[in-house]
């Protein structure tokens, strides 16, 4: 036998007596997370995330309420919820986001609204940033983005924990409203402004949210989510209810300025003092306080079957 020959035995024999303690085939490491967003991109979330930025005031409430508030780096300027989530770096507004500012942050992760910052995520992929956007249509969306993100971020179990909570919430509001007859559906109106007067037409959550709670929307025929409405119209189609944002931008608004708008006396809301004012931000707002939104308005809606 010549040395070629002991030399390969003596590898076979050192291969069998270590036990295993050698792998012949080479280990396979984890798969990375690839999830499809709601612009249909598939975004590759890196392993880490320890830096993660926020373009909405809606994920910046979903990642706070996961537990996730000390990862957060960056926020606009109207992410006002949790107070905590003021003390983060400002990368500008929800329309205007700055740029180069998210990209001074090196961010690992950034979270993105589908609807109007579309052309941000693509500006940012430039830069090589993890975006992944998101974008509720309804009540149903915003639990599934609620768990996406806990999926993303490693709080899977948080998330399923807090939907779980919001669903049974939901659930004890619409057990008690599905049963209404058309005769019994309130006739309501949500205003976000007065000057023009601007009400939640079809499709807003706002008008989801009236319909949850046995309510119908009188403007729910409009040509929009927003719409400018006319006072006339308002006037003759009588609503039982009025809700309004009583933070409209910069000014606050009273029960009173309403009562006081010209011809509004003959309303049946405002006679029967059936005007109420309330947060604007919890029933537009795509996050966990959707639901604060969804008991509010059915208690103005219904006080009857809602203290």
């Amino acid at each position: 036998m010549n040395r070629r020959n002991i030399g390969a035995i003596l590898v076979i024999a050192f291969i069998i007596a270590s036990n295993g303690c050698i792998e012949l085939t080479p280990s396979v490491g984890e798969s990375p997370l690839i999830i499809t967003d709601d612009l249909g991109r598939d975004v590759t979330i890196p392993k880490e995330l320890n830096r993660i930025v926020s373009l909405s005031p809606s994920n910046t409430e979903i990642l706070f309420a996961l537990g996730l508030g000390d990862k957060v780096v960056g926020v606009t300027r109207y992410c006002n919820y949790p107070p905590e989530a003021q003390e983060r770096a400002e990368i500008g507004g929800f329309t205007t986001v700055n740029i180069e500012k998210v990209v001074a942050l090196r961010p690992d992760l950034v979270l993105a609204d589908s609807s109007l910052q579309k052309a941000v995520v693509e500006e940012l992929e430039k830069f090589g940033l993890s975006v992944v956007a998101l974008g509720s249509d309804d009540v149903d969306d915003i639990l599934e983005d609620i768990e996406l993100i806990g999926k993303i971020t490693g709080r899977e179990e948080i998330a399923q924990e807090l939907t779980a909570n919001m669903r049974k919430r939901i659930k004890a509001i619409t057990d008690n409203t599905k049963g209404l007859n058309e005769t019994q559906l309130t006739k309501a109106l949500f205003i976000l402004g007065l000057d023009p007067l601007r009400v939640a037409g079809p499709g807003s959550l706002a008008h989801i949210l009236i319909q949850l709670a046995g309510g119908c929307n009188i403007a729910a025929d409009a040509e929009a989510k927003y719409v400018v409405y006319s006072s006339e119209l308002l006037i003759e189609r009588d609503p039982d209810v009025i809700i309004f944002n009583k933070n409209m931008g910069t000014i606050e608004i009273t029960v009173n300025d309403l009562k006081g708008q010209p011809g509004w006396d003959a309303i049946s809301a405002v006679k029967n003092g059936r005007v109420y004012g309330i947060d604007g931000d919890i029933i537009s707002r795509k996050g966990p306080r959707i639901v604060d939104g969804l008991e509010d308005i059915a208690g103005c809606i219904h006080p009857e079957l809602f203290e």
